[in-house]
């Protein structure tokens, strides 16, 4: 059984048609990539997954189990959570209050200071600045405490929306390093970005998006080929 399982998903905003036909799986402890220039439909995709918008059709399944129609803090009990595209957090709360936010979507609140200690080890910046205002870290800080704070909810599944966005290549380096070991911890990983070759090379299969469809599969050997990922990427007659 697949963890996360969409299919035939269509997907908008009122009457204006997003999503077309989307689906696509992914298997425990895996990463997937969705790529795409801006406008495709890949936020809309997340936001769709998560519950914040609601699909004109299609299915969506975690662990077997249909969350259409579910709440989002639903949606992030049974174990999905969306570190969304320009972070979110609370600028001035701290970053322990940040993190301890991340808790109200735990199942078992028993193993809450085990959670902590865990993002802490991936993230060590939390805990050297952990008095400090969320607000006052810079971007690639913000990033990981946004992603320690979805692990701390003890996600199966975890959804980035442009996590490189406003980085460094130097800090994009070490948030992807970060979420490799996230990987190697059982989480899998669903990425989505514009740029493509961050993604290719990273993830074990990434889905293509283009006009709110997924136009082609890449696997990292594919990514090498810079000629088939162009075509795959901006269609083949560019």
């Amino acid at each position: 059984m697949s963890l996360l399982e969409v299919k035939d998903l269509y997907s908008g905003y009122g009457k204006v048609e997003v999503l077309f036909g989307v689906s696509f799986k992914i298997e425990p402890g895996k990463s997937l990539g969705i790529v795409g220039p801006n406008g495709v439909g890949k936020s809309t995709l997340l936001k769709t997954i998560v519950g914040e918008i609601s699909p004109k059709s299609g299915s969506i399944s975690l662990n077997g189990i249909d969350v259409l129609g579910k709440g989002p803090e639903d949606i992030v009990r049974l174990g999905l959570c969306l570190v969304p595209e320009g972070r979110q957090i609370f600028g001035g709360l701290s970053v322990t209050e940040n993190l301890q936010l991340g808790l109200t979507g735990r199942k078992d609140k028993s193993t809450s200071k085990k959670a902590l200690d865990k993002v802490k080890e991936i993230f060590p910046v939390l805990t050297s600045h952990a008095k400090h205002q969320a607000g006052m870290l810079s971007g690639g800080q913000q990033q990981q405490l946004a992603i320690a704070r979805a692990l701390i909810a003890d996600p199966k599944i975890l959804l980035l929306d442009e996590p490189s966005l406003g980085l460094s290549p130097t800090v994009i380096k070490d948030v992807f390093d970060q979420l490799k070991s996230i990987i190697s911890n059982g989480t899998s990983v669903v990425i989505v970005e514009q740029r493509a070759h961050l993604v290719t090379s990273f993830a074990d299969e990434t889905l293509i998006m283009r006009n709110g469809k997924i136009q082609a599969r890449i696997t990292p050997e594919d990514a090498k080929d810079e000629l088939k990922l162009k075509h795959a990427y901006f269609g083949s007659d560019n």
